[in-house]
């Protein structure tokens, strides 16, 4: 009697007394990641490449070597672990959009992989090549004292293929004719953006040939660039463009049918048609140009 009087109070023990049950608690979750590196040919800057998984809807951007790595989380779940395919799509703005196949089984990475091991790590460097290129002409200070408007330009060059992009202009008469538009500013001393919103009429779609060159002039009055919020608080003046360091950035929307648009939804752009400062979060290889507003 004295002996089962003991296995029962040691299994009591164990059912009531321990807080976590070592025979039946479940394996812990295989981490699953997947990395690699993304190289740009004919790069003019340091613009980070956007890295996005389609399907699981996470990314990340690559580092200054081209370096990416992203935890896929929620593969195991008690509703079901995920299976399928899933492509990884790598986008700079004026590069062609390219993509590796990632597959996946009960919620870890199969063995039969194409782009990537079993580990996760692509096989090879994805290269990504350049679409258009554009270069910024501008003078590094605008003077507004003496009403000068902003004057500058900026030329494009198709490279291997054809390209169309969009943009903006303002619609002009006596004569009609279409006048390049569509800039923003954003300010160095409080990240605040303004736009030309007064001159950016319509928007329009151009079309180059492969190895084009097309050269757009720009111009702006001394009070031409608004915020794109205006607090009907404050004067509009007190609103406008101040003094100070600005980086300058034309709205070059570059088409490419491919490209899922919750990419572009994941950097907060939900329609390329309208001009937004959330242009500014979307990768492009280019030479940026700041200037100093006096």
């Amino acid at each position: 009697m004295e002996i089962i009087k003991n296995l029962t109070a040691t299994l009591l023990f164990f059912l009531v007394g321990c807080t976590s049950n070592p025979f039946w608690e479940d394996k812990p979750s295989k981490k699953v990641k997947i990395e690699g590196y993304v190289f740009a040919n004919e790069r003019v800057s340091d613009a980070s490449v956007f890295v996005y998984v389609e399907e699981l809807n996470v990314f990340t951007y690559t580092d200054s070597s081209g370096y990416f790595l992203i935890d896929l989380l929620n593969l195991e779940s008690e509703v079901g672990n995920f299976s399928g395919s899933v492509r990884v799509f790598y986008y700079l703005h004026n590069y062609k959009v390219a993509y590796s196949t990632l597959f996946i089984t009960n919620g870890r990475l199969t063995g039969s992989q194409t782009d990537f091991d079993e580990y996760g790590t692509l096989i090879e460097p994805v290269i990504l090549q350049k679409l258009l290129s554009l270069e910024l002409s501008i003078n590094n200070v605008w003077d507004r004292s003496n009403a000068d408007s902003l004057r500058f330009s900026l030329t494009l060059m198709s490279h291997d293929e054809p390209v169309s992009f969009l943009s903006y202009v303002n619609v002009l008469s006596d004569p009609r004719r279409y006048v390049p538009s569509g800039i923003l500013l954003k300010s160095n001393q409080n990240d605040a953006v303004y736009f030309d919103e007064n001159d950016a009429d319509l928007i329009q779609r151009t079309d180059l040939n492969s190895n084009d060159i097309l050269q757009l002039e720009y111009n702006v009055s001394p009070n031409g660039f608004l915020p794109f919020v205006i607090d009907d608080y404050i004067s509009l003046e007190q609103q406008l463009v101040q003094n100070g360091s600005h980086l300058i950035l034309p709205y070059v929307f570059i088409i490419q049918e491919n490209i899922p648009q919750k990419i572009l939804s994941s950097m907060g752009i939900n329609n390329v048609q309208n001009i937004s400062a959330d242009y500014f979060t979307m990768p492009i290889d280019m030479v940026l140009k700041t200037i100093f507003i006096q």
